[in-house]
């Protein structure tokens, strides 16, 4: 599998700042020159429709060249790291980049709760159990950029937000969601509607990135957001993702392997494909070896010092939490394997045959699909 570490120049993070800059507000870490343009013209609307996992190579291979999403598109660039929802949707929200806004994956270690902790579902990573008061909302709070604009502009913009059925009148199906940005074009002018819908993330994980499945639901999705945009008036449509998704073939369990297993503090956190690791300090040397020889063809291994040193989590000051976050070492997936840790808690792991948040071209790169009207 081919490598691509996130381009900071070329990534969510700028896509972000050129919608903010079209609202007034500064493109804290530069923009996406290609979109600036587009954004420079007026629209009666705009809109930015988020699918989850989406990748730039799934729509190249699963998709044809006449469909709709194909033939919009105009440009690919990188998430961020982790590329896994976590961390680049808080990016595509916030205009912040992973280090600091400090959503780094799905999980990670809170020592003010002493547990490990699924950031979006404030629960015990191993035990299940709620965590209350909420962690990572307590400590890793952000501004959404449709408030930013709104604060900047005032009532002459109106930003609306379209999420699914998790957050507070959400939407339960594609087909409601393209009836809401529907009804929101018509309702006015000015708006800025981001929309946000969680497959074919939840499909790739269940089915595998390329099933039959997965590629009707897009096909399906393809013909309902050309059927949107032929029937909205002067409406300007951004269709990208927060990341891709690699076939997954491997479980790699720590808590089989001696030789890396006891040489770690605690489990590890973050991400599968991007997993934190907390190391006994006398057995530092130790890991690195046996894991570069056992796991080397499969995940690279970075030292804390070379994740920041590269600028992996991105530009800006790190949030508080991040020196927290990251352990001794970030294996990094290269491969289709999946790094996990069976506790004593006996809760089965979840099967996945679709993943993301390594470093593999399929997960990191997604497209920019821009339709004019």
């Amino acid at each position: 599998m081919a490598i691509i570490f996130p381009d900071y120049q070329n990534s969510i993070l700028n896509l972000t700042g050129s919608i903010l800059q079209a609202y007034g507000l500064a493109a804290r870490h530069g923009s996406l020159p290609v979109l600036d343009h587009v954004l420079r013209k007026p629209h009666r609307n705009r809109v930015l429709l988020i699918l989850d996992g989406f990748g730039s190579e799934f729509l190249k291979r699963a998709l044809p060249a006449d469909s709709f999403l194909r033939r919009h598109l105009v440009h690919e660039m990188t998430s961020v790291y982790p590329c896994t929802t976590t961390a680049a949707m808080t990016t595509l929200q916030s205009g912040l980049s992973p280090l600091e806004h400090g959503w780094l994956g799905w999980n990670a270690y809170f020592k003010e709760y002493g547990r490990i902790i699924d950031l979006f579902l404030d629960r015990d990573s191993f035990s299940g159990g709620q965590v209350m008061p909420p962690a990572a909302a307590s400590l890793l709070p952000f501004e959404d950029i449709t408030r930013q604009i709104h604060r900047h502009n005032g009532e002459s913009v109106v930003c609306r937000r379209i999420l699914p059925p998790f957050a507070e009148n959400g939407v339960h199906s594609m087909i409601q969601m393209i009836d809401k940005i529907r009804e929101f074009c018509e309702s006015g002018s000015n708006q800025l509607i981001v929309a946000y819908w969680y497959e074919p993330d939840m499909l790739m994980h269940n089915e595998g990135p390329y099933h039959e499945k997965v590629v009707a639901e897009m096909l399906a999705y393809d013909r309902m957001i050309e059927e949107l945009f032929s029937n909205l008036y002067q409406t300007l449509l951004i269709v990208t993702a927060d990341h891709g998704q690699v076939e997954i073939r491997q479980d790699v369990i720590l808590t089989d392997i001696p030789e890396l297993f006891d040489c770690l503090i605690m489990p590890p956190s973050l991400e599968a494909r991007a997993a934190s690791l907390f190391i006994k300090p006398s057995r530092i040397r130790d890991f690195e070896s046996a894991f570069n020889g056992m796991l080397g063809d499969r995940f690279l291994l970075l030292s804390r010092e070379e994740v920041f040193g590269r600028g992996l989590l991105g530009p800006g000051q790190a949030h508080r939490k991040v020196d927290d976050f990251i352990g001794d070492f970030i294996a990094c997936a290269t491969g289709d394997a999946l790094l996990r840790y069976e506790s004593a808690f006996n809760r089965p792991l979840t099967p996945f045959k679709g993943h993301h948040a390594g470093l593999c071209t399929e997960e990191m790169m997604v497209p920019l699909i821009i339709a004019e009207p």
